[in-house]
């Protein structure tokens, strides 16, 4: 067992909601294209909602569900990797990798607007320069996905 059985099981929760994703995305890809559509429909609802309340799950509602859940989850996890995969964990890497270059981007766009607002406090400006700076500005917030 982990440090934290409560981060352990949250993990596991994480980790399960990816497999739920994993298998909406190849269902598009025919492996999984026998599903019920009902329960695909039954599958959003529960990514959705997990990701709803995620961060508001308290860690003692996590201690109570106990170790025999936590075991039923585990295998539950173990039979659908199977099901899906050997690819499953290389996803996993690549979405982590993936998120991370995501926030160092939104990161650098973030300190890009910053430097351009300085920037802007400068009273020196011409007209044009204030012009140019704003569509810089405008066109940095798209990329983050602002406007």
């Amino acid at each position: 067992m982990m440090d934290n059985p409560n981060d352990s099981f949250e993990n596991d929760l994480e980790q399960l909601i990816r497999l739920f994703k994993k298998i909406k995305t190849k269902t598009t890809s025919g492996q999984f294209a026998h599903l019920d559509p009902a329960f695909m429909q039954n599958l959003d609802f529960i990514i959705s909602n997990y990701e709803m309340i995620k961060g508001n799950i308290p860690k003692e509602m996590l201690g109570q569900m106990g170790v025999p859940f936590q075991q039923v989850l585990r295998g539950f996890i173990n039979q659908l990797k199977q099901e899906l995969g050997e690819d499953f964990d290389n996803d996993i890497e690549v979405a982590a990798e993936t998120k991370t270059l995501e926030k160092t981007e939104r990161t650098e766009l973030a300190n890009d607007i910053e430097k351009i607002d300085m920037m802007l406090k400068n009273p020196g400006l011409s007209e044009e320069d204030i012009d140019a700076l704003l569509d810089k500005r405008s066109d940095l917030q798209k990329d983050r996905g602002e406007g």
